[in-house]
């Protein structure tokens, strides 16, 4: 084969190569786009409890729809401020991403001075998935049956009484003393570590009653261990359908029609728009999956799947209603 034949099909050869690059140019391109890697999901929770149930439930479906897999990265501490810390310094490129709550976007930063996090400049809100409603739990030895009940007993009862909450602060804090005050009750308050310990001092009776989750009261109120009286939010709970709300029961006060929470999809400012806008439709999506909100209900979770617009819309107006909770509660703001 003399030089001008080789040269001529080596020619050939490149020219063929380069067609193919052309012709599977769009498809490597394509898969190059977002996302094309793991994305890493932090939480700002211990494993085990309902958010963090609710947000592996979720996921499993969106990375399933995204072709990636979601790893879910506990980063309990400090009231959420260190898993939030975390996600408000990731690298913006849509493959860290977080779970913002009522708690770690309004409460703790109103609140916990070890808090650095600007919400508002420093993260992105992408899905309002699902809100956490609470019940009213009273001992059993406390003789009441419905909330209608309530006042003239906490009024009989004056300086006599102990609740608790899982925090200074907490929902469940601002609320029953909210009550307290109202019919000047007096009651005392104790913060608890925790909802298990909570729930057992209110069934042992150092406690006379408490706003708790339904997945942390139901084994509980199943027993007939303790009463429940009335749930927050506007509707009742699949999981408890004979508790009526206490806006069914003529409390009005727009604090017991909020839910005591709500979960969503974070991220760092600067997150692509295309990854944010992705995220936004898979996350929503996932929640109206029928089996997903099935499970959601069955563990107390009351489903959203709320886009950006209104998870922005609900953190700005909530934050103003926790301010004037919080204040009215006698808890120290950061200035």
């Amino acid at each position: 084969m003399n030089t001008f034949t080789r040269t001529r099909r080596n020619f050939l050869k490149q020219s063929a190569a380069g067609a193919a690059a052309l012709a599977v140019g769009p498809a490597v391109f394509a898969q190059s786009a977002w996302p094309n890697q793991p994305i890493k999901l932090i939480v700002p929770y211990a494993p085990g409890g309902a958010n963090d149930v609710t947000l592996r439930l979720v996921s499993k479906q969106v990375s399933e729809k995204l072709g990636q897999p979601i790893l879910i990265d506990n980063r309990p501490g400090a009231g959420g401020v260190v898993g939030t810390n975390v996600v408000a310094k990731a690298a913006p490129d849509g493959y860290t991403i977080g779970v913002g709550a009522t708690s770690t976007l309004i409460a703790t930063p109103l609140t916990n001075p070890q808090s650095t996090v600007d919400v508002a400049k420093d993260l992105v809100f992408i899905s309002l998935l699902a809100a956490a409603p609470m019940v009213l739990a009273v001992n059993t030895s406390v003789p009441v049956n419905n909330i209608k009940d309530l006042p003239r007993y906490l009024r009989e009862q004056k300086g006599k009484l102990n609740y608790g909450s899982m925090a200074v602060g907490h929902f469940g804090h601002v609320v029953v003393k909210e009550l307290s005050d109202l019919y000047e009750a007096a009651m005392v308050h104790s913060p608890y570590k925790g909802e298990a310990p909570l729930v057992q001092d209110l069934v042992g009776g150092q406690i006379q009653m408490a706003m708790v989750t339904p997945p942390g009261i139901r084994g509980m109120a199943e027993a007939g261990r303790v009463k429940l009286l009335a749930a927050t939010g506007t509707k009742r709970l699949k999981v408890f359908p004979n508790v009526p709300t206490f806006a069914e029961q003529g409390f009005d006060n727009p604090v017991l029609k909020m839910y005591a929470g709500w979960i969503g999809i974070i991220a760092p400012t600067g997150i692509p728009a295309a990854a944010l806008k992705r995220l936004e439709a898979e996350y929503s999506a996932a929640i109206h999956d029928p089996e997903v909100n099935q499970k959601l209900m069955e563990i107390g979770m009351e489903p959203i799947g709320a886009n950006a617009e209104t998870f922005t819309a609900t953190y700005a107006r909530e934050k103003v209603a926790w301010r004037e909770m919080l204040l009215k509660a006698g808890v120290e703001l950061r200035s």
